[in-house]
């Protein structure tokens, strides 16, 4: 198969949507498919991965972390016919992902879509508009984009009845989000260097947290917590960049925990098994995501994961077992995290009930899926397309 793999973001910026399609373009091709993948171009990057194609883009605000593509090329609007695609995949449904859209109406082509976010959770991005305008807008844009489609891949079972809500009619298949669980197996002497560098003592509980900077990942509720926990040999390391950077550093300083809590900013992907084996816990508070690959990685790398009980979350973790799952009240989860932080037996039976919990998630498995998806779709679609031409 030729697949056109169509995204907002690829390397080098750092989000989970970029490290799946990292490991589809490798899997594709280790499986004798031929990839192609088309994302923004990125001031100063110099692709090195053959088959990867750039739209043009703006960077509207050094803050965002990465640029905002401008969906429009004259020179792939030649190349991409001549491409002689199987079918198109798309990873998101504005911009680049509506290109995706329209290639495949104007080449005939099968449209993939994968539901990686609830972009109505994010409306708060748009300015000058009423919110509820914004969302009933958004809505019906994505109703109409996932009309066009012909398979949606649903990578939680929490965000089906979310999509099913559209009412679009489009199939839709269950194909959880996985990792390379062989990258994080852990590394002590990682684990050493890195407590020096952040000169944590060695003796110190870290708990870790994974993610863009910006209001919706719930960070000002994490930061309150841990600084209610008021303990002295606990750190947080805080792995990502965004919006609320600046802020966020003053706010853990008004708190008083600011010689405790180390923001590393965007780390290269290569780099996290490192950070993930300088752990002790994993914490996470954002209720908008559809199926997290940090948490995969953090249950993969043996560490129990605290999290606010929501889609994604909920669908992978089992309370008690491989982490804590909490309501919305900070009270409770301040009180789940401060339990681990008080028992380590209850620690040591946690991360290794984690590890179990990720081995389920081996991206081998997902891409074998994948490409019967694929080709389910290919068969599906032609036999549409028959039947409407001999119908």
């Amino acid at each position: 198969m030729r697949v056109g793999l169509f995204s907002n973001a690829y390397r080098p910026v750092v989000s989970g949507v970029v490290n799946s399609l990292v490991e589809i373009r490798r899997g594709l091709l280790h499986r004798g498919h031929t990839p192609f993948l088309f994302a923004p171009e990125v001031k100063g990057f110099q692709e090195s991965h053959a088959g990867v194609f750039r739209f043009p883009s703006v960077d509207l605000d050094p803050s965002v972390g990465f640029p905002v593509p401008i969906p429009v090329s004259a020179r792939l609007a030649r190349l991409i016919p001549r491409m002689n695609l199987s079918l198109i995949h798309s990873h998101h449904p504005i911009l680049i992902g509506a290109a995706a859209a329209n290639f495949a109406r104007k080449l005939h082509l099968p449209l993939v879509y994968t539901f990686h976010t609830q972009i109505e959770q994010y409306t708060h991005y748009v300015p000058f508009f009423r919110q509820q305008y914004v969302k009933e807008r958004t809505r019906k844009k994505m109703r109409q984009y996932l009309s066009k489609c012909d398979t949606i891949i649903c990578p939680s079972p929490g965000i089906r009845p979310v999509i099913e809500s559209y009412n679009v009619g489009t199939p839709i298949v269950d194909l959880p989000n996985a990792i390379d669980l062989t990258k994080f197996q852990g590394n002590g002497e990682a684990h050493a260097e890195m407590r020096r560098r952040l000169s944590i003592p060695q003796d110190a509980l870290v708990s870790l947290s994974v993610g863009r900077l910006a209001t919706e990942k719930g960070l000002t509720f994490l930061f309150q917590a841990f600084a209610a926990l008021e303990r002295e040999n606990h750190h947080l390391v805080v792995v990502g960049s965004g919006p609320q950077n600046e802020e966020l550093v003053q706010f853990v300083k008004q708190l008083g925990v600011g010689s405790r809590v180390h923001f590393l900013g965007a780390v290269p992907y290569e780099e996290m098994p490192a950070i993930y084996a300088q752990s002790d816990l994993f914490v996470i508070c954002s209720t908008t995501e559809v199926k997290p690959l940090v948490v995969l990685e953090a249950l993969a790398s043996g560490l129990p994961v605290i999290a606010v009980s929501a889609c994604g979350t909920a669908d992978t973790l089992t309370d008690r077992h491989d982490g804590r799952l909490c309501d919305g009240d900070p009270l409770r989860y301040r009180e789940a995290w401060d339990e681990l932080l008080g028992c380590s037996e209850l620690r040591t039976r946690m991360a290794r009930n984690a590890r179990t919990t990720a081995s389920g998630y081996s991206i081998e498995t997902y891409l074998e899926r994948l490409c019967s998806v694929y080709q389910e779709t290919l068969e599906r679609t032609c036999r549409k397309n028959w039947t409407s031409a001999t119908g």
